[in-house]
Parts: C-alpha cells; structure tokens; sequence
C-alpha cells in the first residue's frame, strides 16, 4: 500500500492508508510457537481464490464463530467484500508456502468502518489447524494498527459468547468485554484507539 490519503464517502475524518506493521503493503515474515513460518501482508484482490480455500475447509465451530452462523459455499460476493482493501475497510492474509512450494491461506483478519467513520468493526478467523499458535493475536494486533494508522477512534468485534478463544486474546490486547444488551448469546469487544 502507499502513503496516499484515503478520504472516507461516509461523515467522519479523513483517513490514511494504512502503513504499519505490513510496510507499504509487504509482506511480513513469522514464526509461530510450532516453529511454522507465516507472512502477513494486506489481502490482495487476487486472493479470492486462496480465502475461498481457507474459509470452506473450516470446521463448522470455526466457521459459526467467524460469521456468527454456519456457512456453506462462499459467494463471490462475499470474496469481493473481504478481499477489498479501500477507504471503508482493511483486510491482512497469513500465507504458508507448503514443502511443494504451495501458498495457502491459513488466515485472515479484516475491518469494515462504521458509517461515522470513527469507528469500526473487526473480524479475524485461523485456519483449524493454525489455531493456538500465536497467528490469530498477530492478525488482530495488524488491525489494531491498521485502524490507529487510519486515525479511527474504536476497534470492536461482535463475538459468540461462547469464544473462548477470541476471549483470551481479546483481554490480552487491552479489548473490553461487554454483553450486547439486545441479544445475550454475544458479546461486543472493543478498545479505544486513543
């Protein structure tokens, strides 16, 4: 990604591109606690396939606790919106370059902005056999970074009560947990950017 101001359609301030931990748009190199490597880089529009991929080979539990619900065959709707990286949303891809030399996707994380444009909503789901290696905190903290770069006032997620996981990691980074007033079977994390 470059340095060029991205200004927000909705009300709210102007926002920059995000240039944080993924540097411009490259690609960041990790290893996990197994001793995996991974890279973190912005999600590309090219990467439709590669998400198509991850997200239909995740287990039922993870997939309802990513779209809060099962979800069956992925649309090429939905890979248009999570693979668009623009004014009102950011998204980040960890790749692992199989021993064929095969890239695979074994997660994504990514954020919409509210209409007011000082908030905005998160989303971050690893692949089943990814899980519990670090991978899901670093794309959440990619985000946070992302969001504080683009001069957003919240971060928050929209979780089932029952993950447990995002729970952990959530606390862990400073996310406040509250019970949604309107509906008991989730919760709404959040962390002020400020």
């Amino acid at each position: 990604m470059s340095d060029t101001t991205r200004t927000s359609t909705t009300i709210g301030p102007s926002r920059q591109e995000f240039t944080g931990s993924s540097l411009d748009g490259g690609e960041v190199r990790h290893t996990l606690s197994d001793g995996r490597e991974v890279s973190i880089r912005p999600v590309r529009a090219s990467d439709g396939d590669l998400e198509r991929e991850m997200i239909e080979s995740l287990s039922a539990d993870s997939s309802r606790m990513r779209f809060l619900g099962g979800i069956g065959r992925v649309s090429q709707q939905l890979i248009r919106i999570l693979t668009d990286n623009d004014a009102q949303h950011e998204a980040f891809i960890a790749l692992h370059r199989d021993d064929r030399g095969v890239e695979h996707a074994v997660g994504v994380a990514n954020f919409a902005c509210d209409p007011d444009g000082h908030s905005c909503e998160c989303a971050v789901v690893v692949a089943d056999s990814w899980q519990k290696l670090g991978l899901g905190k670093m794309l959440l903290r990619e985000l946070v970074d992302a969001a504080k770069a683009d001069g957003l006032d919240e971060i928050y997620s929209i979780e089932s009560a029952g993950n447990n996981a995002i729970d952990h990691v959530a606390r862990e980074l400073g996310f406040a947990c509250k019970a949604d007033p309107r509906d008991y079977t989730t919760l709404r994390y959040s962390l002020s950017l400020h």
